[in-house]
């Protein structure tokens, strides 16, 4: 057993002079690469450091899922895109809405509602818009973030997104660009 004490020197000298006595050892007890150097002085001690490994690396665990057959009782993984695809055919955007920014002439601000109708929470990462003139022209597009961007089953949040060049007396319009809705991270 190491018993350490203090020392008058500084704790980094200490470190370096620990270190440079300990760093020959294991190349020492290895001869050849690739040899196993265990460290221990009992079979006890050599099988607590090899659980330990094993607990890092997760060997049991990979091990136990190698070995463990797949049945037909167990759920069937759906497809990651098809599961996206569900859940966004159950998230409803509000018509968003051009404002104008009183203190800040010759702004406005996108806002809007989502809702989702969902059994399960989603993380929304965006809701994709156009800001179209009169003349049908787009002006901008943008993405708005809702807040919160996690959104419960059955519940409804709102989002909006400055828009400091585009002024809202200008007969401008916003309609939800394809896709309207992404989710964070996919699915």
């Amino acid at each position: 057993m190491l018993k350490i004490t203090r020392s008058p020197f500084p704790l980094w000298l200490t470190s370096i002079v620990l270190l440079g006595a300990i760093a020959p050892l294991p190349a020492l007890a290895q001869r050849a690469a690739g040899d196993i150097v265990i460290i221990g002085n009992s079979p006890y001690e050599w099988g607590r450091n090899q659980r330990y490994w094993n607990h890092l690396l997760n060997l049991s665990g990979a091990a136990a899922a190698a070995s463990t057959p797949t049945t037909s009782e167990t759920p069937q993984e759906v497809d990651p895109k098809v599961l996206e695809q569900q859940l966004l055919r159950n998230i409803r955007v509000g018509q968003p809405q051009l404002q104008p920014v009183l203190k800040l002439p010759g702004s406005s601000v996108v806002t809007g509602t989502v809702t989702n109708n969902n059994r399960q929470p989603v993380t929304i990462q965006s809701i994709n818009y156009e800001v179209v003139g009169a003349n049908g022209q787009v002006l901008q597009t943008g993405a708005a973030t809702p807040e919160p961007a996690t959104i419960g089953p059955g519940q409804t949040v709102t989002f909006q997104q400055m828009l400091p060049t585009v002024p809202a007396d200008i007969g401008a319009r916003v309609r939800l660009s394809q896709p309207a809705v992404q989710l964070q991270g996919g699915v």
